[in-house]
């Protein structure tokens, strides 16, 4: 697990715009970062939705993540640099993504499987460009803010929507795009407060308030979007960063936040589907529960390949119980758990080595909490834990969080390898 596929790109020695440069120098891929970081903006931006009549044609989302890709192999090229693949996380994922591509020839709807592997294949390229890119703590702490302050467009949206009245369910925010949805808006704000946190800790106290300030803000959006996931995940990983922290100042600073936040649940929580009370008889934890059945029923009937990437959702209706027909539930429902939602849409085959790729990852952050990098690796560990307890609640397989989330982990794990050999070296010419 300690080294990577390197693969050297066959280049001709003679040409002069060739030179040799060693990893994680400052002659790695900078167009290709900075395209990245362009990629990140846009991505939570959601500027192609919100401007689809206009850029709809242009896909300036897309058209960004393949010139990144591209300008990546040109730097690499002209640098000698090795393209990076880690193991095992590299083999894992391309595995996934081969299973996703095998099970859409077998599919329940043919159509949607492969609309969602081609999305998966998107992922999968943007993992390897930031594993490729990010070769520096200094990279690793841009995406960081980046991703931090960017949180801002999907939170002031969500703000924006709640206070318009534009509402899901009744009376629940959301946003546009890949948060459209208030669980996912929850899920994809609620990952991005580790990352803060760990920022936090590295400044002076004016850049502290800011963040701290920002993070206030994404507390409010995520509270709006009264996703009761959203809840038992930020109370988990309260508990966890506490938990983790050596200050007992900071413990009881946690554990005064937990109690705050649930007052402030139990005061103000205004969703009409439900809330914490008596959840066995609302409507949406029950379609919950009918997913979950459903599942497993997929997997059964379909245990190497499942029903296909994304048909989970086609397939609700042939296997959930007869119960789900007479509750007034959604006719059409996407598994609302990513471990049943692996395995009944890629089946064994998929599941495994989407486990793998998820817990594997996990131990290397844990183990790297105890290195000089330990601030970055505790806060993107919990970043991963959110999608772990998130994911009981929702189906997020195919989501970017995990994936970027993953790829910044083993980029880090190769840094702190640098830095660490690096310092070895330093000392072998001081004796």
């Amino acid at each position: 697990m300690e080294h990577s596929l390197d693969n050297q790109m066959p280049l001709k020695s003679r040409q002069t715009w060739l030179r040799e440069v060693p990893a994680g120098s400052s002659a790695d891929p900078k167009v290709a970062f900075l395209l990245l970081v362009a990629f990140l903006i846009l991505l939570y931006s959601n500027v192609g939705v919100i401007y689809k009549q206009y850029l709809e044609a242009l896909r300036p989302t897309f058209v960004i993540a393949v010139a990144a890709l591209f300008m990546m192999v040109v730097e690499n090229g002209q640098t000698r640099q090795s393209f990076k693949l880690t193991w095992p996380q590299g083999t894992l994922l391309l595995a996934l993504l081969g299973v996703c591509v095998i099970s859409t020839f077998s599919s329940i709807y043919v159509r949607v499987a492969a609309d969602q592997t081609a999305d998966f294949a998107k992922i999968v390229l943007v993992y390897v460009l930031i594993e490729n890119v990010v070769t520096t703590e200094f990279r690793l702490k841009t995406v960081m803010w980046t991703m931090a302050l960017c949180g801002l467009f999907p939170a002031i949206g969500i703000i924006y929507h709640y206070k318009t009245g534009i509402f899901v369910e009744g009376t629940r925010a959301a946003w546009r795009g890949i948060f459209g949805n208030p669980n996912e808006a929850a899920y994809g704000i609620l990952v991005l407060i580790p990352i803060m946190l760990a920022l936090a800790k590295s400044y002076r106290v004016s850049v502290k308030l800011v963040l701290w300030a920002l993070i206030a803000v994404y507390l409010v959006a995520m509270f709006l979007t009264f996703s009761r996931g959203g809840f038992l995940t930020l109370f988990t990983v309260l508990g966890l960063a506490g938990w983790k922290h050596k200050s007992i100042f900071v413990k009881a600073g946690m554990v005064i936040a937990l109690i705050a936040a649930i007052i402030v649940v139990s005061m103000f929580w205004k969703r009409n589907s439900g809330d914490f009370k008596n959840v066995e008889q609302d409507t949406s934890f029950r379609e919950r529960l009918y997913t979950f059945q459903a599942g497993a029923l997929m997997f059964t009937h379909n245990p190497l390949l499942g029903v296909g990437p994304g048909d989970s959702m086609v397939a609700y209706p042939l296997y959930a119980p007869i119960d789900a027909k007479t509750c007034g539930c959604h006719d059409q429902l996407h598994v609302h758990n990513s471990y049943i939602q692996a395995l009944a849409e890629l089946g064994a085959l998929g599941f495994i080595p989407f486990i793998s790729f998820i817990t594997i990852t996990m131990y290397q952050a844990r183990k790297m909490e105890r290195g000089p990098l330990k601030d970055y690796a505790t806060a993107l560990g919990l970043s991963m834990w959110v999608f772990l307890v998130f994911s009981t609640s929702g189906g997020f397989v195919y989501t970017w969080w995990p994936y970027i989330f993953v790829a910044l982990i083993v980029a880090l794990k190769r840094i702190a390898g640098s830095a660490t050999a690096e310092m070895s070296l330093r000392g072998a010419d001081a004796v």
